[in-house]
């Protein structure tokens, strides 16, 4: 059923906490794993025996690791051989590609989206993330997550008006209010709360969740500054992939990052020339997946 934006009631961020329960632990067992694999001395074992607790996540390395993609002319039926073939890295490459299938490929019929469209959001800006974090000589670790994470808010929202049978499509409202606004007015609160509330609850580390809370007024940031420096011009960079204008004036919003992360603007069109390489690859490595 499809509501009127007026019928909407306002969400209970409790409630939503406790909805969002059924969503995929993908997220979370990717964000454990992520730091042991970009650990060198961590043993090939445990990060198996982790893998393994997920046989969705297992199922899935396994099926990349033999394809062509990694040349597997050999096919491979264990773990420890698989990471093996590939290494940590990569591992750490298709584990991000497995999160995204399981948890964001899906539409998300309360802002519009069709599950393509919701897929490359997320996928874009996490490698835009990771682009700027090696850029700046940053860990990549936490802002590709943060990037891939940064729109798990919608996700809740939409889960939680479905289970409430209160769905409405926000994208169809006549409004010239910028889409923080109208989430605020029909929902009562942004996905970007939605989303920090979220990982806060699940336990993420701050400097995940803190610049996605951020994302409501990036200038004007009281914590993790850089961070949330990090995670808005990947975001911009993502919406300029398709077509970037270089004599176009940037958002206050943009010089204020870019500002905090010592970049200067001239390199901004090889930064999103480097993303989009990035997103095509891992784009190819997704389609394996679905």
């Amino acid at each position: 059923m499809t509501m009127s934006s007026d019928q909407v009631e306002k969400i209970s961020i409790p409630l939503l906490l406790e909805i969002a329960a059924s969503l995929p632990a993908s997220p979370r067992i990717y964000a454990r794993l992520s730091k042991l694999v970009d650990d060198e001395d961590t043993a090939l074992d445990y990060v198996a025996s982790l893998v393994k607790m997920d046989p969705g996540l297992a199922a899935q390395i396994l099926r990349v690791t033999n394809s062509a993609y990694y040349g597997g002319s050999v096919k491979i039926n264990d773990i420890e051989t698989a990471i093996s073939r590939i290494g940590f890295k990569e591992v750490q490459k298709v584990m991000s590609m497995v999160v995204s299938h399981e948890c964001f490929y899906q539409a998300l019929p309360v802002y519009g989206l069709a599950a393509t469209d919701f897929s490359n959001e997320s996928i874009n800006v996490a490698v835009a993330s990771e682009i700027l974090a090696k850029r700046v000589a940053s860990d990549p670790n936490a802002p590709y997550l943060a990037g891939l994470l940064h729109c798990i808010g919608k996700l809740a929202i939409n889960l939680y008006l479905e289970k409430m049978d209160q769905v409405v499509d926000i994208s169809q409202i006549e409004t010239d209010l910028p889409m923080q606004d109208l989430e605020k007015e029909v929902f009562g609160i942004t996905s970007w709360r939605a989303g920090y509330e979220l990982l806060r609850h699940w336990q993420f580390e701050p400097e995940i969740w803190n610049p996605i809370k951020n994302q409501n007024a990036p200038p004007a940031s009281p914590s993790f500054v850089r961070s949330t420096a990090l995670l808005t011009t990947a975001i911009w960079i993502s919406q300029q992939l398709n077509g970037y204008d270089s004599e176009a004036e940037m958002p206050k919003s943009i010089r204020w990052a870019l500002g905090n992360l010592e970049i200067d603007a001239l390199d901004v069109a090889p930064l999103i020339d480097d993303t989009r390489f990035e997103v095509n690859d891992r784009q190819n490595l997704f389609s394996m997946l679905i």
